[in-house]
């Protein structure tokens, strides 16, 4: 079983150190941890375009598996 972790990164593209917008999926809870983790990831790139402009949304999330 896999747990997916969805991490905001700063303007370097470093992990926060922080836990206010980390967000944890697993399979336990979420019944197909990738499934939701995608949406998870997806819906924070679409909103960080939105936000702050094209493509960079990409670049402040990263999407980790562990296990």
């Amino acid at each position: 079983m896999a747990l997916y972790i969805l991490k905001e990164n700063d303007s370097t593209g470093r992990p926060f150190r922080d836990d206010d917008t980390t967000s944890y999926y697993d399979d336990d809870f979420d019944g197909d941890a990738y499934a939701a983790a995608m949406n998870g990831y997806n819906l924070r790139v679409a909103q960080t375009d939105k936000d702050w402009g094209p493509g960079k949304g990409a670049v402040r999330w990263t999407l980790l598996k562990v296990g």
